[in-house]
């Protein structure tokens, strides 16, 4: 689906989202309020970065220049302790609207920027981009690296909407006003996987296989996709002098999309998830 180009006549709907506060204080409709600003803070950086992507298709972390802005909106029905924020358009007439991205994608971008170490998170959002864009295969492929820069960028905001989860409030929920979109539900452990960065662990050398993708033979930064059917593309250095070598094994399997065995340390989270490799050689 090709993208549309907005006129100065033209304006998007703007998008409402209840952020729920729930158990703890907030049954009682109460919440601490230093944690509460820097919740809202957070959630604020969040939501607009992430809109701006899906009305434009580009990360933008410059705050100012972002094309859309998010504004605090009177709540008409409380549930616990509620924020309703709305995410209004800022700039018309020079940005593109992806006109078939809708809450359900914007709901996908938001969840993965929150829990994106809970492994089906990826899957989820890109089945929801395959089914709302129609894109190839190419062009999501790109996409989702985007979205993964745009989610490591966020992650301090990440952390601060948190703030109050396990202190005055059990969990938070982000709800669209206005689709049948699936809430994203934040909890305990989302926190905790959020803080854990400190904790990864590095294993022994073995054997993986998968799909190298945007390889700099300088630095021997890439991406790889384990397995044939895998969606997630995990940050990874080759650290084999070989790969610096014009026409290597490497840069040839990335050129033909094609698996290829190598050898390689993996740093996994405290659930196990490989969140980086070091390639050290081929299998």
């Amino acid at each position: 689906m090709e993208p549309t180009t907005l006129t100065d006549t033209q304006a998007a709907e703007p998008w409402t989202f209840s952020i729920r506060f729930e158990g703890g204080d907030a049954n009682a409709h109460q919440i601490d309020l230093n944690q509460l600003g820097a919740s809202l803070q957070g959630f604020a950086r969040v939501l607009a970065v992430s809109a701006h992507f899906a009305q434009t298709g580009k990360y933008n972390k410059q705050f100012d220049a972002l094309s859309v802005k998010v504004v605090a909106d009177p709540v008409q029905e409380h549930h616990c302790y509620e924020i309703s924020a709305t995410i209004v358009q800022q700039i018309i007439s020079s940005e593109v609207l992806w006109s078939g991205l809708g809450t359900g994608v914007f709901m996908g971008v938001i969840g993965y920027v929150f829990n994106r170490r809970k492994g089906e998170e990826m899957k989820h959002l890109s089945e929801a981009l395959k089914q709302s864009l129609g894109i190839q295969a190419e062009a999501q492929t790109k996409m989702l690296a985007t979205i993964e820069k745009l989610a490591d960028a966020l992650q301090p905001s990440v952390k601060q909407a948190l703030t109050p989860i396990g202190q005055s409030v059990e969990s938070i929920n982000i709800r669209p006003q206005s689709s049948r979109a699936e809430p994203v539900v934040l909890d305990r452990t989302t926190k905790e996987l959020a803080n854990a960065s400190k904790e990864n662990t590095i294993t022994q050398s073995r054997e993986f296989t998968g799909v190298i993708s945007e390889l700099d033979m300088l630095t021997g930064a890439c991406k790889v996709a384990l397995g044939k059917e895998s969606d997630s593309r995990i940050p990874s250095v080759i650290t084999d002098p070989v790969g610096q070598r014009p026409g290597n094994p490497y840069a040839t399997a990335m050129l033909h999309l094609a698996p290829i065995s190598f050898i390689a340390k993996a740093e996994e989270d405290i659930e196990g998830a490989i969140v980086k490799l070091y390639i050290s050689d081929i299998a």
